[in-house]
């Protein structure tokens, strides 16, 4: 297959090109320039966008300003990367009879509907969103365009919702991956599942890492959580002490991916435990 990958010089992009080279023809797009990126252009340019789309199989869209760059960028920035850019690859995909679109959505769009009350958050892909910035407002509506575009012209299209998978201290990462976070190459890997599943129309699905908590856990997660973090992980308090670590007393959210495991077939391989096992606080398997 010929894919269009956007944003390769990012962390996301470059590991999903990187993947998908060995068996594809991978176009990748960025601004900056990257090991992965073959193609230096603005995904918000019709001419240039236009003609990369042109014998392209399928569009890995991952390509965004992000909550960091609330700090640098205007609303105006935000509105042309994330709505404009995404509306011109959908036109060109269409034009251009592109089989398959994926989207790098974002869990951040749920915003203040993570607000918990009296039980943490069971953030499932019905949870409506409740945005809180200019970031949250342009991703759900580049999640629209994507709708819209599928169901006027039939193209299929998937938006991954990817929970945070940025490089952070490493107790932040540990504490994280239990419940709302995820390893860049698992967030990789969903993108080529949702890319080559055979599926019609649009759908939207939350990726993170597997959490090891239950929904009826929720509540004593808000209000107790070490307790709940030590009936999973009897030990985790004194491995937690040998490098100074505490448990978190509370727990907001929980990310929840039993939708993209049972229809796209995402299994991560990089949890909560598993992180513990490469930083060797856990022994390995």
């Amino acid at each position: 297959m010929r894919i269009l990958v956007t944003g390769t010089s990012g962390q996301i992009g470059s590991v999903i090109a990187s993947m998908l080279s060995s068996e594809h023809t991978v176009l990748g797009i960025d601004l900056i320039p990257g090991k992965q990126t073959t193609h230096k252009g603005d995904i918000a340019n019709r001419d240039f966008i236009f003609s990369a789309t042109q014998d392209i199989d399928a569009v890995i869209h991952t390509s965004s300003l992000h909550a960091p760059h609330l700090k640098e960028y205007p609303a105006e920035s935000f509105v042309k990367t994330n709505i404009d850019g995404t509306r011109c690859l959908l036109e060109a995909s269409i034009k251009n009879k592109v089989k398959r679109f994926v989207y790098t959505s974002t869990t951040s769009l749920y915003g203040h509907a993570m607000n918990p009350s009296d039980k943490a958050v069971w953030v499932t892909e019905d949870l409506v969103p409740e945005p809180r910035d200019i970031y949250d407002d342009t991703k759900i509506a580049a999640e629209d365009l994507c709708r819209s575009f599928s169901e006027k012209h039939g193209l299929p299209c998937i938006s991954l919702r990817v929970s945070r998978f940025f490089p952070e201290p490493e107790y932040l990462m540990a504490i994280y991956r239990m419940y709302r976070g995820v390893d860049v190459r698992d967030a990789a890997e969903a993108h080529i599942l949702a890319m080559e599943v055979d599926s019609k129309g649009y759908d939207v699905f939350n990726i993170s890492a597997r959490s090891p908590f239950s929904e009826d856990e929720t509540h004593e997660l808000l209000h107790d959580a070490p307790r709940v973090l030590l009936r999973h992980f009897p030990l985790l308090d004194k491995q937690y002490a040998q490098r100074s670590w505490k448990l978190p007393k509370s727990i907001d959210r929980v990310y929840v991916i039993h939708k993209a495991e049972k229809q796209l077939g995402y299994r991560p391989r990089y949890n909560f435990e598993d992180y513990l096992r490469e930083l060797n606080i856990l022994p390995p398997q």
